[in-house]
């Protein structure tokens, strides 16, 4: 019997969902005094690691011999370790590793005053109880298309009227530094009809009852999971008196959650390895399906950024930028494949123009990347075309929400007090 390795996280310790991690092993072998490094036996062999790890064999490699050997883990969010280990003959080597770098469990002593249970709050009787509020987790819907341009608007009123009537997912009074909130699945993907509804959601996280931070929610996730997302909270200090909530929303399945967060890095290889592995295959075959626009988006931004030339991705892509009106993404990720493929073809540049024209009227990308795409885009197109004075108009406005952003973070996260104090005009 061969020896094994297994990877794992501590009993106990911080983390969200489970996550697939980038694991490499290379043999470590001793000549005359020195220390050589043979050929790597796995190279980013994907890992899957977290406490609820439902496949016991997904995080077990078998070593072909006893030995010495390096062993380097690469997580979503660019965090590695890296060590040395000696492993015997028939022996199951048992490596902890540190957790990607999460928030940890919500209190069990804080008292949820919704019992976990979406409900409408009307706008008088919170009027009284958010003074003494430390923090609120809610949802807005946005009742029509907002241009990017329009966001600033819409973000103000957030700030200067607080009390409108919206959906509370959790009030807490003396929390910890630490909050986690599972958000329950429903039939939102059936009760939504994507294809006519202009309407979309917004997570506002606020303290003292403030809003503060604003993040763009896929209200509507199709997963076989009960609990498709998680927010992540926590309470920051600046010199030391506590003045924010940072906020994460994660998703739980490993699979595609890893999958989102490469993306985010733009860490391409990464992505693309997970979505062709074997646990990956069926978890992206699902969320690639076009009832779904959120999960597709992400593909599509895989799509746009890699070497694909498949004419069915293509004709994918454009179905999903002109299936969804409140999808900024699905033409985001079609205009960058445009730009890309175009060069210097003059009508592509202008088909690339048109599409993210249509991606800003539509407001806010779900995707961080997605953002990150639209500035990169607009600043290309600017360069173009100097005196366009849209274009001008368009590159501004993407520019505060890029610079207002968590950048980390795979969903697009707003920083609502940094974005309003940010000029709204390119010079």
């Amino acid at each position: 019997m061969n020896p094994t390795i297994t990877i794992e996280t501590g009993k106990g310790e911080v983390s969200g969902p489970p996550r697939e991690v980038l694991c490499s092993i290379w043999p470590l072998s001793q000549k005359n005094d020195e220390l050589t490094i043979g050929n790597p036996i796995f190279s980013n062999h994907m890992v899957l690691i977290g406490e609820k790890t439902s496949e016991k064999s997904a995080n077990i490699l078998n070593l072909p011999e006893a030995g010495a050997y390096l062993v380097d883990v690469g997580y979503p969010n660019g965090q590695s370790q890296r060590t040395t280990i000696s492993v015997d003959e028939n022996q199951n080597y048992r490596l902890v590793v540190q957790a990607p770098k999460q928030i940890s469990n919500f209190s069990r002593n804080t008292k949820s005053q919704h019992n976990w249970i979406p409900r409408v709050v009307s706008a008088a009787p919170r009027r009284l109880s958010t003074r003494k509020l430390e923090l609120e987790v809610s949802v807005v819907t946005q009742p029509h298309i907002i241009s990017l341009s329009g966001l600033y608007e819409f973000a103000s009123d957030l700030r200067r009227s607080p009390d409108q009537s919206k959906t509370i997912f959790e009030c807490a009074t003396n929390t910890e530094y630490h909050h986690e909130l599972p958000l329950a699945a429903e039939e939102w993907h059936e009760a939504c009809r994507f294809e006519k509804t202009n309407n979309r959601k917004w997570l506002i996280i606020s303290s003292k009852g403030k809003p503060q931070t604003l993040v763009s929610y896929p209200y509507g996730w199709f997963s076989e999971n009960l609990e498709p997302f998680k927010l992540m909270l926590e309470k920051g200090k600046e010199g030391g008196e506590i003045f924010k909530w940072s906020a994460s929303l994660k998703l739980t399945d490993p699979v595609y959650g890893s999958l989102v967060e490469y993306l985010t890095r733009r860490d391409l290889f990464s992505s693309f390895s997970i979505s062709e592995s074997e646990r990956g295959k069926a978890t992206t075959a699902l969320y690639r399906k076009i009832g779904n626009p959120f999960s597709a988006a992400a593909a599509a931004y895989l799509f746009a950024l890699g070497t694909t030339t498949d004419s069915d991705h293509i004709t994918w892509m454009r179905t999903l930028s002109a299936r969804y009106a409140f999808l900024p993404d699905g033409a985001i990720a079609l205009g960058w494949k445009t730009l890309r493929d175009g060069k210097n073809d003059a009508m592509s540049w202008e088909k690339a123009r048109d599409l993210f024209t249509l991606a800003w009227s539509r407001g806010l990308p779900y995707y961080t990347i997605g953002l990150h795409l639209l500035v990169d885009a607009l600043t290309l197109l600017f360069r173009a075309y100097p005196a366009d004075h849209h274009v001008r108009e368009m590159l501004a406005a993407a520019k505060a929400a890029d610079v207002a952003c968590v950048r980390t973070e795979p969903f697009t996260t707003l920083q609502i007090s940094r974005y309003l104090g940010l000029p709204m005009k390119q010079k």
